[in-house]
């Protein structure tokens, strides 16, 4: 549907609304999606797909009720705003007083980004498609023999569209092109197996190599052969830039104004507090064209802007919505984040923890003997949001004197995300690709307590 195809369907829930003494906002997402993976030169699965819905957020007398509908026409808009309007005078008869919303009001146009969509998509056929991601699979099990199979890999494309109209005179819309994906080997030697891989995001089809992408995953399966458990005790270590965008990812949602007032943020009482070493600085970017969260505006049509987080290790902002930012008396950052199906939320764009100067390996050399983090797992059961307090299942590399020895397994990485944060001596000038709404550095830590043999 173009944007006129809501227009008139949206205009009669806003009568209807203004009849009832409401307000109304409706949320329409789209998407096409292609999408195939491999075992053994075979296809496993194979999707090619198209889905919309639109999400219904009804506000009366500062209450709101919530409904979404997967059919688009105007009887079942109009079903679905019914049912909206229901839920929002039971949330009335049910609610505090000082929990009261109201819609963002703005009649300015926000231009759609036009460099997060593009005609690339269109340039392959199904079968062109089809061994892309045979390649994930086929070109990684050529790299070396130890590669014993790719259990995990997949190729997406996507088109999605992304719209926003309210009675308070918002009207937005974003259309944006993704291809996706990843590759994971299981490299064997003898009864020895080591699990990695690589995935990958761009919005332009001809950027994709999936060629180099199953090389990377299975040079870095290969290279964790012959792991052994290091000593117990503590160590300089660096955790790699990969691995940290996933680690620091677990304490997004402290940064989150909706926490704060919950009293669920790591940082809750710390605005303008120096909370990190100055090494470290976050930027909350949704501009950053090759993020995955890139956009022109939030959830509630709000335009977008560049958001700095930690600076030099103080604290400056905290992530709001219209809603928290009014209620809190914070700076509106326009980070609301929903979908059609979800009610309204904080969330970041695209979280950019800034570079250094270094090297990955300078940073590598820094000590006579550092432990190199390749991989973190568990995180759901080895990290506590509550108190930042993490001990995560590890494999990695010891370095000495900025050689590259061995690498290392069956080892358990324990500390505090909040005393990390201020432990960080350096962080490397290194910024991969982003594959994830986290983009950071590899990071140095002068001590880190490693459990091993």
């Amino acid at each position: 549907m173009a944007p006129s195809d809501f227009e008139k369907p949206f205009e009669t829930l806003e009568k209807i609304a203004r009849a009832d003494g409401a307000e109304v906002e409706m949320l329409v997402e789209r998407a096409e999606t292609f999408s195939a993976s491999f075992q053994k030169g075979k296809p496993e699965k194979f999707d090619s797909s198209a889905s919309h819905c639109a999400g219904l957020r009804v506000i009366k007398n500062g209450y709101e009720g919530y409904s979404f509908s997967e059919n688009l026409s105007e009887p079942a808009l109009l079903e679905a705003y019914r049912e909206a309007f229901k839920n929002a005078e039971f949330t009335a008869r049910a609610g505090e007083s000082t929990k009261k919303v109201e819609l963002f009001s703005s009649t300015i146009p926000v231009a759609e980004n036009e460099a997060l969509r593009n005609e690339s998509l269109g340039s392959l056929e199904i079968a062109e498609k089809l061994e892309r991601a045979k390649t994930l699979e086929e070109a990684a099990l050529a790299v070396d023999p130890r590669v014993s199979s790719v259990p995990y890999n997949a190729y997406t494309e996507s088109e999605s569209e992304f719209q926003i109209l309210n009675s308070r005179g918002v009207r937005r819309r974003q259309r944006k092109t993704s291809v996706s994906g990843y590759s994971y080997c299981l490299a064997k030697s003898g009864e020895e197996g080591r699990m990695a891989g690589e995935s990958f995001f761009t919005r332009r089809s001809e950027l994709f190599d999936a060629k180099e992408v199953a090389r990377t995953a299975a040079e870095k399966a290969v290279a964790k052969l012959g792991a052994v458990s290091p000593e117990t005790g503590m160590y300089p270590v660096v955790i790699d830039a990969e691995v940290a965008s996933s680690f620091l990812g677990l304490m997004l949602d402290s940064f989150s104004a909706k926490s704060v007032e919950e009293k669920t943020s790591l940082f809750g009482d710390k605005l303008g507090q120096v909370i990190a070493s100055p090494v470290i600085t976050f930027i909350d970017d949704p501009f950053l064209e090759d993020g995955p969260a890139a956009r022109a505006f939030d959830s509630e049509g709000a335009p977008c802007q560049v958001t700095p987080l930690i600076s030099q290790g103080r604290l400056t902002n905290f992530l709001t919505n219209s809603v928290m930012a009014k209620r809190m008396n914070l700076p509106h950052t326009a980070s609301a984040s929903r979908s059609s199906k979800s009610q309204l939320d904080i969330g970041i764009s695209n979280l950019v923890v800034a570079t250094g100067d270094q090297s990955l390996q300078q940073l590598l050399a820094k000590y006579p003997r550092v432990i190199y983090i390749t991989d973190f797992t568990g995180y759901h059961a080895g990290y506590n949001d509550g108190s930042g307090d993490f001990s995560l299942q590890s494999e990695g590399e010891l370095w000495e004197n900025g050689k590259r020895v061995k690498p290392l397994a069956n080892f358990v990485t324990s500390g505090n995300i909040l005393q990390l944060l201020k432990d960080v001596e350096a962080v490397s000038s290194r910024r991969l690709h982003p594959s994830s709404s986290v983009i950071a550095p590899d990071l140095l830590i002068p001590s880190l307590s490693i459990a091993g043999k």
